[in-house]
Formats: C-alpha cells, sequence, structure tokens
C-alpha cells in the first residue's frame, strides 16, 4: 500500500529538521495551530496524489509547504531549509514506515519557489509572517 504522501512528507521534514522537534512533537501541521501567532512551525497541504503514470507503483502529489515565523527573515529562511530538506528526502530516498504504511520519497522538483504570501491569517498579525513554497514529490511503497 502506498503510504499518504502528506504524512511521508511531514515525517520527513521532522527527520530533517530537528530543530522543529520540541519535546518530542514536530511543529509540522497539516493546518495552524490554534496558537499559530506564538510560534515558528511549517504547515503541510498534499493533494491526496494519483498524478502518477503507474498509480499502482506509485503517488505523485503536488505540495505546499507554509513556513511561519515571526519576521520575515526567519520565516523566508524557514522555508527554504524546508525545500531543501524535501529535495533532500527524495534525493536520499527517505523511507516512511508508520504502521502498514511503508514507503520511500523521490523525483521532487520545485514548482513554485518559496515567497511571502499575505493571506488572511498572517496579514492581520504584524508580529508574522508566512512564506509559501509549492512542490511536487513522488511517494512508492516499500516491496
Amino acid at each position: 500500500m502506498i503510504p499518504d504522501p502528506e504524512k511521508a512528507i511531514m515525517s520527513a521534514l521532522a527527520h530533517y529538521m530537528p530543530d522543529l522537534v520540541v519535546n518530542g512533537r514536530p511543529r509540522i501541521y497539516a493546518q495552524p495551530p490554534q496558537s499559530w501567532d506564538k510560534e515558528t512551525f511549517l504547515v503541510v497541504r498534499a493533494t491526496p496524489g494519483g498524478a502518477s503514470s503507474r498509480p499502482e507503483l506509485w503517488s505523485t502529489c503536488f505540495f505546499e509547504v507554509e513556513a511561519f515565523a515571526p519576521s520575515r527573515s526567519e520565516a523566508s529562511s524557514l522555508a527554504r531549509r524546508a525545500q531543501a530538506a524535501c529535495a533532500r528526502a527524495a534525493r536520499e530516498n527517505y523511507r516512511y514506515i508508520d504502521g502498514n504504511e511503508m514507503g520511500y520519497l523521490f523525483d521532487f522538483d520545485e514548482v513554485n519557489a518559496p515567497s511571502i504570501i499575505y493571506d488572511g491569517l498572517s496579514s492581520k498579525h504584524p508580529d508574522t509572517r508566512m512564506f509559501q513554497g509549492t512542490y511536487r514529490l513522488s511517494v512508492r511503497a516499500l516491496r
């Protein structure tokens, strides 16, 4: 079974960005936490997959990584580090194992480079900035 790409990407980011793991919990979410304006964190939003030419073997998804931080430079740096972590995870075929879901990441491409986004959430708070990058990545089941 091909693992959930969003979970696999979040796991890879936690692995390659250990500074985002605080007290054993990664500050990497599928949606912003309630305390979003009080911490530095990442949000990963992935399509469910299926864009693969061989969907029975692997899933290709498009996903966004949103980096929230107190300053523009911190958010930019966090977004670029997340981009590098995803690229490295694909290059090194990061292995994801969670219960019966087992797979590895490969074939990373940048769709849109990280850039500042003025959204309805962070633009109302002068002490929070958000950078967003869009990427494509494939996930294949372990055999």
